[in-house]
Formats: structure tokens, sequence, C-alpha cells
């Protein structure tokens, strides 16, 4: 459902369990298929297949929802990859 960086870990989260896998980031990212995971933050990792809808706030991010409900923040650096993700589904 959607991954974030724990140190030199990164945390795998589906069906709502945790899976903890040690990997950095980036390796973790070359391995996805960019068709279906986006990076959303320099920390995480989203399967756009789950994403329900997004919200702007107020500092130029975006706030996130999961079709399972789960919240997660988009950063600036980011908000341009959401935003062409949700404008083409």
């Amino acid at each position: 459902e959607w991954i974030d960086a724990a140190g030199d870990y990164m945390c795998v989260h589906a069906k709502g369990e945790t899976h903890i896998m040690r990997i950095t980031m980036r390796q973790l990212n070359d391995r996805l298929n960019p068709d279906q995971f986006l990076r959303i933050h320099r920390s995480t990792i989203v399967n756009s297949q789950l994403i329900a809808g997004a919200q702007a706030l107020t500092n130029g991010e975006y706030s996130l929802s999961l079709t399972n409900g789960t919240k997660l923040k988009v950063s600036r650096s980011y908000r341009d990859t959401i935003k062409q993700f949700l404008s083409s589904h």
C-alpha cells in the first residue's frame, strides 16, 4: 500500500501489516514498477492504484488519501508528480 523510510530500513505497509526491509529508498524505488508506485516524499512511496484523492494544504504540500483511509503527506518537491497523476486518472 505504501512504504516509508526509518533510518536504514524501509517499512512496507500492506494489508494491515508492516514489513521491515534493510534497503535504501533509492534501491527499493528502482525495483518497483513506476507505473504502479509513486514517490511522494523523500521518505515515502505509495501504490498509485490505492490513491483515493488529494487535498491541497496551505504550505504548498498535499495530503494524499488512500482507499484504506491512510493519509500521507506529499512534499512540495513531489507535488507536480501527484498533480500530473491525478489529472490523468
